[in-house]
């Protein structure tokens, strides 16, 4: 019987459908990166679930067939070399979309409203309010540009003209007319986006060439007084140059899933009242983590059992033929 070795706890009521078929060890507490190390080599499956699964871990686990992530993103998984040694890396890409999509909405909501900003004026018992204040943007009737166009994105455009806004994108593959036509949507060039946005919404995947895809030229292409919503992953912004821009008053506010360096967070984030904070918790609704971790488990079995799963982010491991000496125990 294979074995699957989860990094954290679990509902049950996700395991109990593959306990039949394979050997699972779930922890009573989150497995150290030592612990996994330990572990690993047992284990023909390893899901990740807030964990990191670097080169050490994947010539560890000699057993392994398949990596999985609680999450859309696999950043924390070295899955370069994980192809090359042909361990599939399986991801969550289906499940994270509408609670992701919706946190991008709370936070534009959250930071172009004032919503954070007059919580604590109130806590702090203030009432009177100036009759007339540029504190708050109004949303309807303001342009959201929307950088990443696919799941997520597309959904976040959906809510967005819901709400009133004008929505146009930038991604480094064009949807079709018919499909632009469907959305409504256009499409500009990043620095046309940068310029006519009051809003920007960041909904694209982490990779090493677009670290720092925002940085300080890009805060000054921005729209006087824009926000920047940022529910991808932090690298995408330069903190640095964010902290700048907003200290500056150049761009009016942020609202920030996640950050360059977390768990730690730049204190002058911290301190800035025109910031909405949360951590990286986008997709953290019970329903949608227990249909990650099913999907995610369901990959893993797929692999397991020699199918292909559409969630494999490098498919081109799944050459059973190729494999069937690799694997061989």
């Amino acid at each position: 019987m294979k074995r699957i070795l989860l990094t954290h706890p679990i509902p049950e009521t996700c395991i109990e459908p593959y306990r039949e078929e394979f050997d699972i060890t779930m922890p009573v507490k989150k497995l150290s990166q030592e612990e996994i190390l330990g572990m690993v080599s047992d284990y023909e499956a390893l899901f990740l679930i807030g964990s990191q699964c670097d080169k050490d871990i994947l010539e560890a686990g000699v057993r392994l067939k398949a990596v999985a992530n609680l999450g859309v993103g696999y950043d924390n998984i070295d899955w370069e070399y994980a192809t090359e040694k042909g361990i599939a890396v399986v991801n969550t890409p289906t499940q994270v979309t509408e609670a992701t999509a919706e946190h991008c909405i709370a936070l534009i909501m959250a930071v172009m409203r004032g919503t954070s900003y007059y919580d604590r004026f109130v806590r702090k018992g203030f009432w009177d309010v100036a009759t007339f204040t540029d504190q708050c943007t109004m949303i309807a009737g303001s342009t959201l540009g929307i950088v990443g166009f696919g799941r997520i994105g597309r959904l976040v455009c959906k809510k967005a003209q819901g709400l009133g806004m004008r929505v146009i994108y930038h991604d480094i593959y064009r949807m079709t007319g018919e499909m632009e036509r469907e959305y409504r949507v256009e499409y500009k060039e990043m620095d046309e986006l940068l310029a006519i946005c009051d809003c920007i919404s960041l909904n694209m995947p982490y990779t090493p060439e677009n670290c720092h895809f925002i940085n300080r030229d890009s805060f000054l292409k921005m729209k006087k007084n824009s926000y920047l919503i940022n529910c991808a992953r932090g690298p995408v912004v330069d903190e640095q140059a964010l902290v700048e821009a907003l200290d500056s008053g150049y761009i009016k506010g942020a609202g920030l899933d996640v950050f360059e360096y977390e768990p730690h967070i730049s204190p002058e984030l911290l301190m800035a009242e025109n910031v909405v904070l949360t951590p990286h918790i986008a997709s953290a609704v019970l329903t949608a983590r227990i249909g990650m971790a099913c999907e995610a488990l369901d990959g893993i079995a797929k692999v397991l059992k020699e199918e292909e799963p559409y969630n494999v982010i490098n498919p081109e491991v799944l050459t059973w033929e190729r494999q069937v000496e690799t694997w061989k125990l």
